[in-house]
């Protein structure tokens, strides 16, 4: 005779804390896209996943660093609109390694959609550049066949 498992199934230790909270999620997503759009993705990554067994040793640097973040609030604000209270977030948020997983797997994803917009980009530049060539050589061409009198007949049938 089957029995029944009522109980729940087991987790594994930790499964549930590798997700970021919704408010982690948040700031690590306003973090990738800050170091995206400032270009830093390379230098991020680097950083990041050379320092990844580092990670509680650098969130206790930054507690450190506390005072100095104060002081330099208002630049901190002005050039990345990151308030103190989004340090002291990310501080506890690099304190668990998988955040600083995450924070890598978010850089990965904003840098690879801001580089497909880069190369949608490009090509609508290359197509808008190769209509103006063909534009402007059509312009020189009939300039020219004006200029020494060697009119196509189609242009002939249009008198003057």
């Amino acid at each position: 005779m089957k029995t029944k498992n009522n109980s729940k199934p087991n987790k594994s230790a930790g499964s549930d804390d590798t997700k970021p909270t919704p408010e982690e999620q948040e700031l690590i997503d306003r973090v990738a896209k800050l170091v995206v759009r400032k270009g830093l993705t390379v230098p991020a990554i680097l950083f990041f996943e050379t320092s990844k067994p580092l990670n509680w040793i650098g969130s206790q640097g930054m507690i450190i660093l506390e005072p100095f973040v104060w002081a330099i609030n208002p630049f901190l604000y002005a050039f990345f609109r990151l308030k103190h209270e989004d340090y002291l977030k990310f501080q506890r948020l690099i304190e668990k390694r998988h955040n600083v997983e995450n924070l890598l797997l978010a850089i990965e994803k904003f840098d690879s959609q801001a580089r497909i917009k880069e190369d949608e980009i490009r090509r609508e530049l290359k197509i808008k550049k190769k209509e103006l060539r063909a534009k402007r050589k059509a312009k020189r061409q009939k300039f020219f066949r004006k200029l020494f009198g060697r009119e196509k007949p189609e242009d002939l049938g249009k008198s003057h």
